[in-house]
Formats: structure tokens, sequence, C-alpha cells
């Protein structure tokens, strides 16, 4: 009996000890199979270095402390790519499918403060071949849980100068698969749950502009920028000294902008962005042109062509913009300081903003002219229309003369009085020419024609201009005069400029000419 006692602890022993025995054959076996993988069955120009492996073989647990990754660029060796990480720390890893499939497979993955530099290095080789190896990564990595916390990310041309950035960002990904072959798959990475938070984004958008956003959170198909700005990088008078062609100072700020329903994708011919809804609010943007720079006589496109010629397809349901505002200033003479005119209140709804179906675009807007006025600007097109075809249509109530004077001074070197109660124009035409008609509803309206130096009224100027315009409308039928609109656009000017110079012939005429309804 007590033989047997024996015999049943020894036996409890020996099995024991083959038990730890194969774990540490098996930790040895495991720790050295993700060494060889990490350093011999990588690409010839990446790199894996880490301090320290750290194995739980029955929870299926890996840690990597301190990782760098590095990837050289293709033939001159130039860095490419550096990762740097606090911590990788994988969880339930699958053994069956790591050991016998040499594929990665597993529950949750975490890196812990990386840190990824991306520098704009070319490869110098295009046609770089290496050995083909055998590995873990190779196949697709499937990931139930992928987790980034307080990430840093940076983007470096060849002068080491930050062309786009971003902190403290945080990313969790739920059914990941990471294709790796990116020859067969032009999609690589998968996911049915997507939560990403990023704060100080930046972008440089080269020489003039740059874009930079306070926050940004996404979650499956939405996503919210927060304190959105895109601006010049210098001064108005700064841009003066560094430009020889004329190019606008802008400063646009955004308080949100908000993506609905966002979908993209792409393939080797095309890429698509699809989005239900945008809504932008509280835009804000200033414009400032120094008219003292010379004129730039490129051409300038219709927005129709400029949508039908861009590489990346996109359809835009419908875009809501509230609360927005635009200051425009015109630098004419040095020594007078520019007035700015104004769009106040700005409540727009464009609907079917695309380049690949056949639904027309259209755009609805009302503002307050210099705060005071109320205007409404609406206008169509199809991208399908190689002539841009397009429709415009508005109206202005009550202007308020006073409040635009201080512009006229400055740039038409006029002031304006009188009552201007109504203004509605319809326009239809082409990125050549248009025609359309406009009725105004006013009374005693008169103007002075201002001095060279602003300080004073030439009165011959004066005298001859009022002459030509018709007191007011009450003698016309509906208390209306009208007038016509035909024009020829100046191509090398923006479709505003286009728009506008429609506005000023039916203003024109109106004023001037019979101002009765052609019928």
């Amino acid at each position: 009996m007590i033989n047997k006692k024996k015999n049943i602890i020894k036996i409890t022993t020996a099995v024991i000890a083959l038990f730890f025995v194969f774990l540490l054959c098996a930790h040895w076996f495991v720790k050295h199979k993700i060494n060889q993988q990490l350093q011999y069955n990588l690409p010839q120009h990446i790199t894996i270095n880490y301090n320290s492996i750290s194995l739980n073989l029955l929870l299926g647990n890996v840690g990597l402390d301190k990782i760098s990754f590095k990837e050289e660029s293709k033939g001159n060796n130039k860095t490419k790519t550096v990762l740097k990480a606090a911590k990788i720390a994988i969880k339930d890893l699958s053994y069956v499918d790591l050991l016998f499939y040499k594929k990665l497979s597993l529950n949750k993955l975490k890196i812990t403060s990386p840190e990824l530099t991306k520098y704009t290095v070319l490869d110098t080789i295009t046609s770089y071949k290496e050995e083909k190896k055998e590995g873990i990564f190779t196949n697709p990595i499937s990931i139930s849980e992928f987790r980034i916390t307080n990430g840093n990310i940076a983007f470096l041309n060849a002068q080491k100068t930050t062309t786009a950035k971003a902190e403290h960002i945080f990313i969790n990904l739920k059914d990941v698969v990471f294709k790796t072959d990116k020859e067969k798959n032009t999609n690589p990475l998968e996911y049915k749950y997507s939560n990403i938070s990023a704060h100080k984004l930046y972008a440089n958008l080269g020489k003039f502009e740059e874009i930079n956003a306070e926050k940004l959170k996404a979650q499956n198909e939405s996503i919210l920028f927060k304190n959105l700005q895109l601006k010049t990088k210098y001064t108005k008078e700064e841009l003066s000294k560094k430009i020889t062609i004329e190019r606008d100072f802008i400063n646009l700020k955004i308080k949100e902008l908000a993506l609905e329903n966002t979908s993209f994708s792409y393939s080797k011919l095309t890429s698509l962005l699809n989005i239900s809804k945008v809504y932008i609010a509280k835009p804000n943007l200033e414009v400032y042109r120094d008219k003292l720079i010379a004129d730039d006589f490129s051409y300038k496109p219709m927005y129709s062509k400029m949508l039908r010629d861009l590489s990346l397809k996109i359809g835009v349901d419908s875009i809501l913009i509230q609360q927005g505002n635009i200051a425009y200033q015109e630098k004419l003479t040095q020594h007078i300081k520019p007035q700015k005119l104004s769009f106040n209140n700005i409540n727009a709804t464009i609907s079917n903003l695309n380049n690949y179906n056949n639904k027309t675009t259209t755009v609805h807007t009302n503002s307050l002219l210099m705060n005071k006025t109320p205007l409404e600007l609406n206008w169509s097109f199809n991208i399908h229309k190689t002539t841009d075809f397009f429709k415009a249509w508005g109206s202005f109530t009550n202007l308020d003369i006073a409040s635009i004077n201080p512009f006229l001074n400055t740039n038409l070197r006029a002031t304006a009085e009188g009552d201007m109660q109504q203004m509605y124009f319809t326009v239809s035409g082409n990125k050549q020419k248009s025609a359309g008609d406009l009725k105004i509803k006013y009374n005693n309206f008169k103007f002075k024609v201002l001095k060279k130096d602003r300080l004073g009224v030439n009165k011959l100027l004066t005298k001859l201009g009022n002459l030509l315009i018709k007191e007011g409308s009450k003698a016309n039928p509906e208390d209306y005069r009208y007038g016509e609109i035909e024009v020829e656009r100046d191509t090398t000017k923006s479709f505003f400029n286009y728009l506008w110079i429609n506005v000023k012939a039916g203003l024109l005429d109106a004023l001037t000419g019979k101002g009765t309804k052609k019928h």
C-alpha cells in the first residue's frame, strides 16, 4: 500500500516536472518563433527592435516593451518610416494559427504611446525585387479588437519640415482584418466598428496655405471636426511681398464640421467618396485681395467643370451651412485703407454635390448684406452638361445704401443715396455667355462720383451720371423698372464675378434704359 502511494507521488511529481519542462520548452520555442518572425522573415528594408518579450503561454499573451520599427526607402537606404512605442500587448494569441498555418489571429492588440514619423522619401528603385519569404506576415492578420492609446503621428518632407501631424490619437477598431499582400488587395484594412479621436491636427497645403483643427472625433461613418481653420500662412502684407501674381489672403474658421454616413472605397482605377450629409456650423471667411499686384490671367473653370475633372469621384447628398459670415476687401490704392463688404448670417443648403451621377446640383442661400439687407441667391447646374450650363436667380429687399457706401467709396470712388426697396434677377447661361432679366423697385436713387483723393465730389461726372438714371420706378407698371441681361464671361475671372457682371448689366439697363418689360 505504501509502495503504491509512493508510486503515485512519483508519477504525479514526474508529470508535474514534465509539464513544467514542457512549459519551459514551449516558452523557449514560442519566443524563438516570435524572434525569428520579427528578425528574419521581414522584407530587407524593414527592421524591428525591442527591449524584451513577455509571454504568458497559458493565456496566449505576448508583450513587447520599448519597440522600434524602421522602414527604409528601397534603393537608397534613406529612412522612410519610424515607429516607436512604449509597449505592444497581444492578448489571446491563437497558437494553432501561428504554428501550423503561419497566420496571426489574436483577440486584442494594444499599442501604448506610439510615435509614428513618416518621411516623404521616394523609392529610387521602382522594380525592386526581393526573395519572397514565407511567414506570418504573408497572410491576413485578424484582430478582434485593436487599440491605440495616446499616439502621435507626423509626416516630414525631405527638408524635415512637418507637412502633416496629429497628437493624442486614440483608436479603437473591432473585427479587424489587415491584408498584407498589397498586390492582391487594394483595400488592405477592413473593420466593422471604429472609434477614433485626435487633437491638434495640422496639414501643409502648399507654399501659401495650411489647415488645422483642434479636435477630430470619428465613430463608424460619422466624423466631426471642431475649430477647423484654413488660412494663409502669412499676414496680408507678407503675402503681397511674396507673390508676383495676385492671390487671395484667406482665413476660414469653422466652429464645427460634421460628416454623416461617410464611406470611402478605392481601386487601381478610381476612388469613390460618398457622404449623406455635411453640416457646417458658424463658418467665418475673411478674403483680402491686393489689386496692386499683377492680375492672374489664367483660365478659371466653372464649378461644374472643376467637379467633372476631379480624379476622386464624390457624392454628397446635402450640405447644410448655418450662421456663416464672409468679409471681402480689395486694396486698390496704396494709401487708402480698404473697406469690407460683408455677408452675414449666411444660411445655405447645397443638394446633390456630385461628379458621377446625373442629378442636378442646387444651391439655396440666404444672408444679410452688411448685416442689414436681406439677400437671397440660388443657382443650379449639372456636371454632365459639358457646356457648363447653369441657372441663377436671387433678390434683395430694402437695400441699406448707407451701409455699403464705405465700400463704394474705396472701391468704386462713389457714394449713393435713395431708396431701393426690391430687386429680383434671373440668369441662365454657360461657360461663354449668359442672358436674363432683372426688375427693381426704387425711389430717388442718386450717386456721387468722388475725386481721385476721395476728399470731394466730382460735380461734372456726378451730374452727367444722374442725368442718365431714371428718378424712380413709380411711373412704371407695378412700380418696377425692368432691365435686360446679356453678357459674355471673362474666363480669367471666377464664377461669382460672372454672376456679378450679370446683375450689374441688368441694374444698368433698368436704371438708365427704357425700364419696361420685354414681351
